[in-house]
């Protein structure tokens, strides 16, 4: 089974996820601010990180930052970002440098959908 992280501030979409996640055989652990999910990622190493990129008490690209930065498993984890802000420099500027896996914004995107790719990256 493979274990998702997802962070996400949103209370009800997250919980959203975790049970269409969960449906789909996945195990998912919730973060709902960017410093405990960085924290999380780093302490139990997931399969895939889903990230919001606009979280309170550390941004969404600030903890893609860091986990890149943190060593082999962090170069390698797929991380799918999902965002409201539509193509910002700020977004556009992040997927360059850190290289997300994907990217979602999510009033353009179903469920059903994000679910298919992340079980494409971790090869499900």
């Amino acid at each position: 089974m493979k274990n998702i992280l997802i962070v996400e501030d949103e209370e009800m979409l997250a919980e959203m996820y975790k049970d269409k996640f969960e449906h789909e055989g996945f195990h998912v652990e919730l973060s709902h601010d960017g410093e405990e999910g960085l924290k999380k990622a780093l302490e139990i190493s997931p399969d895939l990180l889903i990230l919001d990129v606009l979280l309170p008490k550390k941004e969404g690209v600030e903890v893609l930052k860091e986990v890149r930065e943190s060593g082999k498993w962090g170069e390698k984890v797929p991380i799918v970002m999902l965002t409201n802000l539509d193509s910002s420099d700020y977004i556009l500027a992040a997927i360059e440098k850190y290289h997300p896996s994907y990217y979602f914004i999510k009033t353009n995107v179903e469920l059903n959908e994000i679910v298919k790719k992340v079980k494409k990256l971790v090869g499900e």
